[in-house]
């Protein structure tokens, strides 16, 4: 029997061997799969998620394999007909704070974005962002941010419109979110509402990860306006991005496109040296400008200017959706002309230099002649209307005299002094609309009425 039973186990024992090889590499690769082994799908996952928008070889390098990619995505670009506030609103997360989340929406209202003049020549409160030089956006809140048109119509809104808005945010795990911001299943659409907060809990991003954002939203917008038949070529896609804070070797200084302002060339504002800025984006929607009667090097060489006298002046231009939520900024705080102002026809409406001169003389006061200290930055601002480029384009000049106030003091400003600063602002006006290096030469601006002043003193 012992024969017998040895030759049965001999024979099992080949089998018995294989069945144990068999089950421990069954046991590594569970083991492997649970803790690693799902790179492949989640890289598959990436290729096809959001509608296939997103650029794979930018991404890939975010892909974790730990667990399964958490995607969640909706809107009209997914499902045709439905409704949505969107055409895609799309995260996509591989856990410990990798991931990406997209939204694009045809926009029928302002952009979600401030474009005031001083937004776009000190983003993010003058604490500095990144643009893309060529498109139209920033790094804000919500990631990357831009603009373009789809000259053909966008679908699947009941009002029509041609304006594309994209944002893309990407983490890259410095945060420590799950990279889907917190979106409740039930809302997607408010993801980038829900990312401000972390991004302000992280800071100011890289260099790399703005650029990767910028990269993404690029890549978003082109396939919906190649997808959306909008008849307009792709964006050029970015490969660098600018710093634009001043701490950072004062990227906007003395740009080309801001040389027309010039203390020695420009009547009507102090003489001396000035220092200008210009915002980064190279855009074709939107450009500003400001220049700065420099105290610093006029030190020694030039007396204070006096009281009044023009020491800083703005410039900017918004086109098409751009300019309507610009215009809508301002009129919100009341900084605006109104829509169908009367084209001014001189260069003030304040009335003429001898009215002026008499009421100043007789110590007549118009109403709002009365500057108080906690009116802010005293300024009078010119706006204009132009067609740039094929597009409506609005244009605000403004001129900011020095003046000099303790708190709850008031200054006085004469008729004769509000008539000079009227002048200058006109004159403003033209030499920026007709600086041969200026945005409006370059958009080819045509067209142009004058649609009014606003005393930002009140």
């Amino acid at each position: 029997m012992r024969g017998l039973w040895g030759r049965v186990w001999q024979r099992r024992t080949p089998l018995v061997v294989l069945m144990a090889v068999v089950g421990i590499a069954g046991t590594v690769l569970a083991t492997r799969d649970s803790g690693g082994g799902h790179l492949a799908a989640n890289q598959a996952q990436l290729r096809k998620a959001c509608d296939g928008t997103l650029p794979y070889g930018d991404l890939e390098r975010l892909v974790r394999g730990e667990r399964p990619g958490k995607l969640r995505e909706h809107g009209t670009m997914l499902a045709p007909g439905q409704e949505s506030r969107s055409l895609l609103d799309c995260s996509l997360s591989w856990g410990d704070g990798y991931g990406v989340t997209v939204h694009a929406e045809a926009l029928v209202s302002d952009v979600p974005q401030a474009v005031e003049t001083r937004d776009l020549l000190e983003p993010a409160g003058g604490h500095g962002t990144f643009v893309a030089p060529g498109t139209t956006g920033q790094y804000g809140k919500r990631g990357a941010w831009l603009v373009t048109d789809c000259l053909g119509g966008l679908g699947g809104r009941v009002r029509p419109t041609t304006d594309l808005y994209v944002t893309a945010r990407v983490t890259d795990g410095a945060d420590g979110t799950d990279g889907t911001d917190g979106v409740d299943e039930a809302d997607e659409t408010d993801a980038a509402d829900d990312a401000d907060e972390a991004t302000s809990r992280s800071g100011k991003p890289d260099r790399a990860t703005a650029l990767l954002g910028f990269r993404t939203a690029v890549q978003v917008a082109n396939v919906l306006t190649k997808a959306q038949h909008c008849g307009s070529g792709p964006l050029t896609m970015p490969k660098t991005v600018v710093d634009t804070d001043e701490t950072h070797g004062a990227p906007g200084r003395a740009l080309r496109k801001c040389e027309w302002i010039d203390g020695s060339s420009l009547p009507g504002i102090a003489s001396g040296t000035w220092t200008t800025l210009g915002d980064l984006q190279e855009s074709t929607g939107l450009s500003a400008c400001a220049g700065e009667w420099d105290t610093e090097k006029n030190a020694g060489r030039r007396p204070r200017p006096k009281q009044w006298q023009v020491t800083e002046v703005e410039a900017a231009s918004w086109s098409g959706v751009l300019g309507r939520s610009a215009y809508d900024s301002y009129e919100r705080e009341g900084h605006v002309p109104g829509w169908g102002a009367q084209e001014v026809e001189g260069p003030s409406e304040a009335g003429s230099e001898a009215d002026s001169e008499a009421d100043a003389d007789r110590g007549v006061l118009r109403q709002g002649d009365r500057v108080s200290s906690y009116a802010g930055r005293p300024q009078l601002a010119l706006w204009a209307r132009s067609v740039c480029g094929g597009r409506s384009t609005y244009h605000r000049v403004a001129v900011l005299p020095e003046i000099q106030l303790g708190d709850g003091e008031t200054a006085v400003i004469s008729g004769k002094d509000r008539t000079r600063l009227s002048a200058t602002a006109r004159t403003v006006l033209d030499r920026y609309l007709d600086a041969e290096d200026g945005w409006p030469a370059s958009a080819d601006c045509r067209d142009t009425k004058v649609l009014g002043e606003v005393e930002q003193w009140h």
